[in-house]
């Protein structure tokens, strides 16, 4: 069937992931989170990290169940990134440009040939800027401070306070800041269930795969 991209970008707590998760479980795609691989960055080797540090760490992504899974010296370190302050510090090291040179060689080196969707801040733009089919995420903040409170247990008001800033350095940074990616489907996710999202993007997938493959 040769390679079929789809991203996903968007703000922090805007739905990125479960949306993707939710194409890999109903729909066959491989789920690949870019930002599972700066958590991973920000988790072993925290702020300060340098180019020689970063060239001689055994850090590995594998591809298990239609998602990844992030290894370090063959430790499965998958399930340790997702709090907000390790949010906060990948946020930090995504703006040094070999960092993201990294990062973005990994994600590509998985994304050969099959049905792929990738969810970050820069898929879109940066990554797969010639992706199949691109979507936009967007939630107000305090909905999106909300969500990702109930995911980690955090309390609402340090998420809320951790989110804005986020935001504001994510858009504001000058190597890949976050922006709608062009010819990007935006879907706001504020007051919609979760299936509802699924399937507004769904259609729109469908509806490029099907005009691809006439």
């Amino acid at each position: 069937m040769g390679k079929f991209i789809v991203t996903i970008d968007g703000p922090a707590g805007s739905g990125k992931s479960t949306i993707a998760k939710l194409l890999a479980k109903k729909d066959d795609f491989v789920h690949i989170n870019s930002g599972a691989v700066y958590r991973a960055l920000a988790y072993v080797l925290g702020e300060n990290l340098g180019i020689e540090k970063l060239s001689n760490l055994n850090l590995e992504l594998s591809l298990k169940e239609k998602s990844i899974r992030v290894f370090c010296d063959g430790d499965d370190i998958t399930d340790r990134l997702q709090s907000e302050e390790i949010g906060r510090v990948a946020s930090k090291i995504a703006q040094i440009g070999f960092v993201r040179d990294y990062v973005n060689k990994k994600v590509r080196d998985l994304a050969k040939n099959g049905k792929f969707v990738i969810d970050g801040r820069d898929c879109g733009t940066v990554i797969f800027p010639h992706a199949n089919v691109k979507i936009f995420l967007v939630a107000n903040l305090n909905e999106r401070a909300k969500r990702r409170a109930l995911e980690t247990g955090e309390k609402f008001g340090d998420v809320l306070r951790i989110i804005k800033k986020r935001d504001k350095e994510d858009s504001e940074r000058d190597i890949a800041p976050l922006v709608k990616p062009k010819e990007a489907y935006e879907v706001d996710t504020t007051s919609k269930s979760i299936e509802e999202v699924y399937k507004e993007v769904k259609c729109i997938i469908r509806r490029v795969y099907d005009n691809r493959n006439r």
